[in-house]
């Protein structure tokens, strides 16, 4: 039994890694291996981590004012019948950036070498970016949260294939709905902790029975025993990078000013989705491709009209079910594999 004068000892607060970027990194182009290992210690054990200082604060200014400005063209969306609100909660919707808008095309957010780096290493050599979309946690909401949730709705794989890169456009804070986050859910969680779909939550041409966002109930207060979840506090111009398979929540927004997060999503080279795709505007192709080209990564790309379509970009539909050896990824019950 300690002595009553024996000092106790205080657990360290929890939270994701944080990785600080150097004025000789800066200068380099990429990070040095200790900073390059902490990432991939995060991604790994946490299935998150935060890159520090990627994106210019004045590059995020302008895209939060055009963003902020723009939510209200989508909510009126919703007197048209379209779907708008993320996962069902009014506080939260997805909003793409502009990409017709060369004025607010920025180097160090869609092409960033820090980003392309340690993704290459996570997610194996030549990268795909398949698809952009955007986080608003609307002013005004505090009180309404998400369900914990995860963003597949099939039988994904248990391993690294899909990140999404989210870059801070203005700083979160616990006031402004910085997201919460389950560290290390990713990596003890498969499709059996989800609930399933039914003829009434069933999304798009999802089938009834298979896995749907939200985990269950059970699961989550069990992981809590466990590791409590966190909140993501973020400034201006960080980016933070979530393994896809990881639990989260998006959090009230009770301040008077939209918390927005532009998402970047990134594929493994060898995962078989060969169907989900950026449409990006004919008229910026050599931004967007004279860019990839010189980068080891590929982008996976329709450029179409500038008028052919609102470059939403696939708002809620993520589609990154395999179109391959289907047989492998069945989600029938009955057919579970955990070879």
């Amino acid at each position: 039994m300690p002595s009553a004068t024996a000092p106790t000892k205080t657990a360290k607060p929890d939270g994701p890694r944080c990785v600080p970027l150097s004025d000789t990194d800066l200068k380099k182009g990429s990070y040095s291996v200790p900073a390059l290992q902490m990432a991939l210690e995060g991604l790994h054990q946490d299935g998150m981590v935060v890159l520090k200082n990627l994106v210019d604060p004045e590059h995020c200014d302008r895209l939060h004012q055009h963003m902020s400005g723009d939510r209200d063209r989508i909510l009126r969306e919703r007197h048209a019948g379209a779907k708008v609100y993320n996962q069902g909660v009014k506080s939260n919707i997805l909003q793409a950036p502009p990409f017709t808008k060369p004025e607010l095309l920025f180097d160090d957010l869609y092409f960033n070498p820090f980003v392309v780096q340690v993704m290459n290493a996570y997610l194996g050599a030549n990268p795909k970016w398949i698809m952009t979309t955007g986080n608003n946690a609307l002013a005004g909401t505090g009180g309404l949260r998400q369900p914990v949730h995860k963003d597949t709705r099939f039988r994904h794989p248990k391993c690294p294939f899909v990140i999404v890169a989210n870059t801070a456009l203005n700083d979160f804070t616990l006031e402004n709905g910085a997201t919460e986050f389950w560290l290390g859910s990713h990596a003890f969680s498969d499709e059996r902790d989800q609930t399933v779909a039914t003829p009434e939550t069933v999304f798009q041409t999802q089938k009834v029975g298979t896995p749907a966002c939200p985990v269950r109930e059970e699961a989550v207060e069990a992981r809590r025993a466990v590791r409590p979840p966190v909140r993501a506090i973020m400034a201006k111009g960080d980016v933070m990078l979530r393994d896809f398979r990881t639990w989260h929540a998006g959090m009230p927004n009770a301040t008077d000013e939209d918390r927005i997060m532009v998402a970047q999503i990134w594929m493994a080279p060898w995962y078989p989705n060969y169907v989900t795709r950026l449409k990006l505007p004919l008229s910026q192709i050599d931004f967007f491709q004279g860019r990839a080209n010189n980068m080891p990564m590929e982008i996976m790309a329709d450029y179409i009209s500038d008028e052919a379509v609102e470059f939403d970009q696939h708002r809620d539909d993520f589609g990154m079910d395999p179109t391959h050896y289907l047989d492998y990824y069945d989600v029938a019950p009955q057919n579970y594999r955990y070879d």
